[in-house]
Parts: C-alpha cells; structure tokens; sequence
C-alpha cells in the first residue's frame, strides 16, 4: 500500500509503503527523484513494515519494490495526482504567508487538474478568488485523499519538511518549491473581492501601519513616522492608520484595533499607497496592487515581492543601503521616495 499523505511532515513521512503480506519475505525499497535521476532512500523491510522517503513535499518521485534477491521490482508507483483529491495545508498563522504561498496552490491545481481542498488561516480572503479550490479550516481532517502536504516556513532548515532554507530564500519561492513547480511571482488578485466598490474616503489618502510580527522589523527612528505623517499631510493627503495595534500619530484617521481583514482590504483597494515595513499589511497591499513602500532593514531585498513596490533599507550587513540613506535621516529618506509617489 503506498501513501503520499504526509502525518508528520516534520519526520518527512510521504510518500511511505507499507507491504501487506503473510511471512517473513524481506524486501528492499528505493524512492526515486526522477528530477535528480537519482535515489533518495532505500531500506530492507519485512511484511508490515513501513518506509518512508525521508520528505514531506511533494517531488517527482518513483517508488520501487524488490523481493530481496530479484533484480526486477514487483512493484512501482508514480506519483501523480491528476484527476484524484489533494489536500494542502498552509501551516502559518502569519498573513504574509498565507498571501504569498497561496497562489501556487491554484498553479498546482492547474497543472494537474486534480481536485484540491486547503485550509488557510484567511479563508475570506481566498474563496472568491479561487472558485475551484474547496477551502475548509485549519485542523480539518480529510479522509480518503491520494496526497497531504504542509506549506510552512520552518524556523531551522529542515530538508524533510522543505527543500530550500525559508531564511534564505524569497517567501513565495517556500511554497513553489514544496509543490515542485517553477518559481516566478504570482501576486494573488485580491482586488478582486470588490470589483466595483468606491472609495471609502474622497480626499486622497494613504494607508499606513508602523507594526510588524517582530521588534526586529520595525522602525524606531524617534519621531520618524509622525514627520512622514506630518509631510503628507501637508501635501493634502489624509493618512489612515489600519494596523491592529493601536497608534499614537497626530492627524491620522484612526482605523486601528480589532477589524475585518477585508475592511482592511477595501481601504487598502483605494489608497495612494501603503507605508508600513516588512509586515503582512505590506503583503497585503501589494495583493490589492496598491503601491507599498517598504521600510525594512532585516530582509533582503528579494525576500518580499519585487513588483510595486519601493523599498527603502539601512541595513549594512544586506549591502543595500539606499543612497538616500547614506545622506539623509531615514525620516528625510522616506520623504524623498514617497515624494515621486503624489
């Protein structure tokens, strides 16, 4: 019996065959990346026993099995899931990631035209736009599928959880790589979920949010966010704070707190642009396609989206720092690029 539903993805536990048999016949098994031409793991087993790959994500794998002794396999098996039922389920909590992971699952879909349910922590966000994807909630068992995998970014590099280093590798690039299909940007078009709506405000306005999912992300530049809110003010834009957190900038519009992430993105549709650091408010901009401006000193350049967006980054050790920045207070920076953007 062959299974491609991973358990345990952290133990790389799909594919596995267990052999159902009567006796003691030993066997010897191998699996195949047909990619790599090469075997990525093979063991002796008796009846009832189970191998598995050693991976979680989803390769082009060949499964072979041998009576031990015999030089031709008994037994093989492709993975292919075309026509059958697959189940993905994107392991983070953060925003950022279920944007930016999600639109691989439909390129998944597509290439095999197989029937594919998901769970992601933001539903709302997705169901609309992906009418042939069934998507169901986080820690929803689905029996009977031909394959289970994890979408997640593991905080150490774990090759039997992904086969490249989230840390060190662009964020969609994650999920690309654990479908095994090429790597290329795809922006989710979450502007979609409002296709005829009209601006909540008249005035010209940007969005805003200063908080991120770490301290290491934000910017602390003192006094910092209220000169650029200070400046486009002045320019005659209003500036709409909608993070979660609450904010004590002067002369914003206040829509901090505790609501809809849709709200969020129906302000975000309409505003000039988005400022905010490297965030899943940032992400999701970009997915509305508003315009982001992205203070962030702790990721690379490549990590996040590359389309429309304009970054502004200090950070030495990335050997990114904008000239800007190597003149001008960050604050003065900030100004000068947005100022291309009225």
């Amino acid at each position: 019996m062959v299974s491609y539903v991973s358990q345990k993805p952290l133990e790389g536990d799909s594919p596995k065959v267990i052999i159902q048999t009567d006796g003691n016949q030993k066997y010897k098994m191998q699996y195949i990346d047909l990619d790599l031409n090469q075997i990525i793991g093979e063991g002796e087993v008796t009846s009832n026993q189970i191998i598995t790959s050693g991976r979680q994500w989803f390769f082009n794998s060949l499964i072979r099995v041998f009576r031990l002794g015999e030089i031709e396999p008994f037994f093989v098996d492709k993975f292919n899931p075309e026509g059958k039922t697959v189940f993905i389920k994107i392991d983070g909590r953060a925003l950022g990631d279920n944007i930016a992971w999600i639109p691989y699952l439909e390129e998944f879909r597509k290439k095999w035209n197989c029937h594919l349910i998901c769970s992601t922590f933001f539903n709302p966000l997705f169901v609309n736009l992906y009418p042939n994807i069934l998507f169901v909630e986080p820690n929803t068992k689905i029996e009977n599928v031909y394959a289970q995998t994890y979408i997640g970014a593991h905080g150490e590099m774990n090759e039997k959880y992904s086969p490249i280093p989230s840390k060190a590798s662009p964020l969609q690039k994650v999920s690309s790589s654990i479908l095994n299909l090429p790597w290329e940007e795809i922006r989710p078009k979450l502007e979609n979920n409002f296709p005829n709506s009209k601006a909540p405000i008249q005035e010209k306005y940007v969005c805003l949010s200063q908080h991120a999912s770490g301290e290491n992300k934000k910017w602390k530049e003192e006094g910092g966010w209220q000169k650029v809110v200070d400046y486009l003010l002045a320019e005659g834009y209003k500036v709409v704070v909608i993070s979660k957190e609450p904010t004590q900038l002067e002369g914003v519009i206040d829509l901090t707190g505790n609501r809809s992430i849709m709200e969020r993105v129906y302000y975000l549709k309409h505003a000039h642009f988005f400022l905010g650091v490297s965030s899943g408010l940032s992400w999701l901009a970009w997915a509305v396609n508003t315009h982001v401006v992205m203070i962030s000193d702790c990721t690379p350049i490549w990590h996040e989206f590359n389309y429309n967006i304009t970054r502004i980054s200090a950070n030495p050790e990335l050997k990114e720092v904008d000239y800007e920045i190597k003149n001008y207070s960050k604050a003065e920076a900030v100004i000068r690029k947005i100022k291309n953007l009225l």
